[in-house]
């Protein structure tokens, strides 16, 4: 059975949406690597050289990192990471990405399935939390985190350094 056009450019969009947010969440980790220290904490307990991926989908988005010396840098893919990710379908990731539900209420749901050390995934994911809680405005942050963690720089600087990449 063939899928309707309807729902292939809804399959689409959603890629598209999980793109865009795989890149601002890059982006905005490493801007907060620079500017909030439990960033920083965070990502400087990674050890040199460990890769992580977060994959929207099987054959779906991913963003791929490496962690190096002066924070996180960007890969175009990695075949074996350290840290893996995995969303089980790109709804799921949607879910998550659009701020509908919280990473650990897409846990609870095996909405994911994850690969690698918990205790570096769960620090992965203080990031990802603290990131969004920069980049989404407070009433979807409020639905996804059990606190607003305090902001140590506002989220227009944020916004304004990852869309121009300083």
């Amino acid at each position: 059975m063939k899928p309707s056009k309807s729902r292939n450019l809804a399959t689409a969009a959603k890629s598209l949406f999980a793109s865009v947010i795989c890149f601002f969440l890059y982006r905005g980790m490493k801007v907060l690597y620079k500017l909030d220290t439990r960033v920083k904490e965070e990502i400087d307990s990674w050890p040199v050289g460990r890769t992580i991926v977060l994959s929207a989908s099987y054959d779906g988005p991913k963003l791929c990192m490496k962690r190096v010396s002066w924070g996180l840098a960007r890969l175009k893919d990695v075949s074996d990471p350290d840290i893996c990710i995995a969303f089980k379908s790109l709804d799921g990731a949607f879910l998550v990405f659009s701020g509908q539900i919280g990473t650990t209420a897409a846990y609870a749901q095996h909405r994911f399935m994850v690969k690698g050390d918990l205790y570096e995934v769960m620090s992965i994911v203080r990031c990802i939390d603290l990131t969004e809680s920069y980049l989404f405005p407070p009433v979807m942050t409020r639905r996804i985190l059990r606190r607003l963690p305090e902001k140590q720089v506002g989220s227009i600087t944020v916004y304004c350094r990852a869309i121009l990449g300083i």
